[in-house]
């Protein structure tokens, strides 16, 4: 249901003010002491972590281009280790993309500069642990955003999104768990800026008279004690019944300071999300929403990872678009739901998830536009932990069908899959010898699939319209190396325009 702008405004402050000071959530001291580790060891846990400073889904795929400041440290056994990734846009770049990407301008709505990522795995005693951070350096939300609404306008300085997974044996916070987690939002400065004729609501009168404010202060810096901030929060949470979402008519919602933590006894999961911004102008849960993630974090621990980590990626497709040079292009799209098996493997039980419905992107061909469509995307994987240092595993990816009816071009029965065993001290096996198949490959309603298809081989076409010809490459093996390797099933490429992988997975089992 929509709220109004006076209800907006009110869960604005609410949350403006939530963000004044750190709330963390299940924090330690000895999470908070366990910071850097003196040397790199192998340890017997699996570690991963993420972070990035923007990220942006049109229709439930990954906006590739617009992930900036990323750092993912791979799944693996070694503390000690530390990964920094600054911003590669400037903030008029960021600015300028976010408005190609996005199906409603929100120039007007969101100000940010570059931002900084770093992960890091750790030892401090008997403590082991990973921890992602992104630092925005500053951030404006607000203002006038569509058809002349205004939101409350939030300026926050420094803002940090910090995820932390750790193992403590001393069980020092007491819940019978030894594994834990420590996820945090902090700052430097904030201020609240109401609109001209902004409308003071009860909520927020609320807010300011349990903190001992008046308006004239959300104008400058909000310096109150946690406790009593928190507190306020919760009485105002509980009897007004407002949760951490905005709705905008017009634009769609704004989500400010999310997190989740998933504590068990073979391991535990964190994560903090500074902001998140639905652009959704038709209010219709059609699939096709955008979705924008500003200051992610995101870290994993688990055990046991006795004869190492799994470390992989599957998805449905990766997508490159007017290409500038090497391994930089205009636009690059992919993901679809992105699996990964566990850094411990699933005790060799198979995990498949399916993808509901159909997924389009945009090709933007000069001269043509286009869309690619895919349905029928499905990944599976499973992986085991085995006696005297040996570890196997399976990676698939599948789709129905891809649809590009610009270029008179659909393939069906799309799919590839890779099984690798470890043994000690040996190269990991399998790696040479991947499983492609492909149902069928039509172009202007005729099949151009030639029989006795090998890995390799490539079909050509042509597009009239562009008077060019495209290539279509059947099991094209990206890269291999001592632990596994990187594939797709199929590859279609119009030189100079684009690039598309289809059943697209990476694969390794990495011993530390």
């Amino acid at each position: 249901m929509k709220k109004s702008l006076k209800r907006a405004v009110a869960v604005s402050a609410v949350c403006a003010a939530g963000l004044a000071g750190t709330l963390t959530t299940q924090t330690t001291a000895t999470a908070d002491e366990a910071r850097k580790a003196p040397a790199k060891e192998i340890t017997d846990f699996g570690m991963t972590a993420l972070a990035y400073g923007t990220k942006v889904g049109v229709g439930g795929v990954d906006v590739k281009t617009l992930k900036d400041a990323k750092t993912l440290q791979a799944c693996t056994r070694t503390s000690g280790l530390e990964r920094r990734a600054p911003s590669l846009l400037s903030t008029d770049q960021i600015t300028a993309l976010l408005g190609d990407a996005l199906p409603v301008d929100v120039a007007e709505l969101i100000h940010l500069s570059p931002s900084t990522s770093t992960t890091e795995t750790y030892t401090n005693g008997n403590i082991t642990g990973v921890k992602a951070i992104n630092t925005i350096a500053d951030i404006q939300l607000g203002g006038e955003v569509i058809d002349n609404i205004s939101i409350p306008t939030i300026k926050i300085e420094g803002l940090k999104s910090v995820a932390d997974s750790f193992y403590d044996p001393a069980d020092t916070d007491g819940d019978g768990k030894k594994f834990g987690t420590a996820e945090s939002f902090g700052f430097g400065d904030l201020k609240l800026l109401l609109p001209e004729d902004g409308v003071i609501g009860e909520t927020l009168n609320l807010l300011l008279e349990n903190l001992g404010l008046s308006t004239e202060d959300l104008n400058e810096a909000i310096n109150v004690p946690l406790g009593i901030l928190v507190d306020t929060l919760q009485q105002i949470i509980d009897t007004a019944g407002l949760g951490d979402v905005i709705e905008i008519p017009g634009l769609g919602s704004i989500g400010l300071g999310s997190s989740f933590a998933k504590v068990g006894n073979g391991g535990a999961s964190s994560g903090a999300n500074a902001l998140q911004i639905e652009v959704n102008p038709s209010g219709e849960e059609n699939g096709h929403a955008a979705l924008l993630k500003l200051g992610y974090a995101q870290s994993r621990i688990s055990a046991p990872v006795t004869s190492g980590v799994f470390r992989s990626t599957i998805m449905g497709l990766d997508f490159k678009a007017l290409p500038l040079a090497d391994d930089v292009e205009l636009l690059h799209m992919g993901g679809i739901g992105t699996q990964a098996i566990p850094c411990e493997g699933t005790a060799g039980k198979k995990v498949t998830k399916a993808i509901e419905g159909a997924r389009s992107i945009p090709l933007n061909i000069p001269g043509l536009g286009g869309l690619a469509t895919l349905t029928g995307i499905e990944y599976s994987y499973k992986a085991k932990q085995m006696a005297r240092g040996r570890a196997k595993s399976m990676a698939k990816s599948s789709l129905g069908s891809l649809e590009i009816p610009v270029l008179g071009l659909e393939i069906q029965g799309i799919s590839s899959r890779l099984n690798l065993k470890k043994f000690p001290g040996e190269r990991v096996r399998g790696s040479n010898k991947p499983k492609f198949k492909v149902l069928d490959i039509i172009h202007n309603g005729e099949s151009i699939l030639p029989q006795n298809l090998r890995i390799g081989d490539v079909i050509e076409f042509v597009v009239d319209e562009l008077e060019q010809t495209g290539f279509i490459t059947f099991g094209k093996v990206k890269s291999r190396n001592y632990y596994g390797a990187k594939m797709s099933a199929i590859a279609i490429t119009i030189p100079g325009l684009f690039d598309i992988d289809l059943g697209w997975l990476e694969s390794q089992i990495y011993p530390k």
